[in-house]
């Protein structure tokens, strides 16, 4: 993706990409989450 600084993201550009970077971030979170809930059910 280049920058061309003529050409500004739309406000749908920008929703879209905070909502795949929230995503992104909860399903880092929730694996996190889900491998200390595993770590220690089974190896405690």
């Amino acid at each position: 993706m280049t920058r061309n600084p003529q050409q500004r993201r739309t406000p749908e550009e920008i929703r879209a990409g905070n909502r795949r970077l929230g995503l992104i971030m909860l399903a880092i979170a929730a694996a996190f989450f889900v491998g200390i809930f595993i770590r220690q059910s089974f190896f405690s």
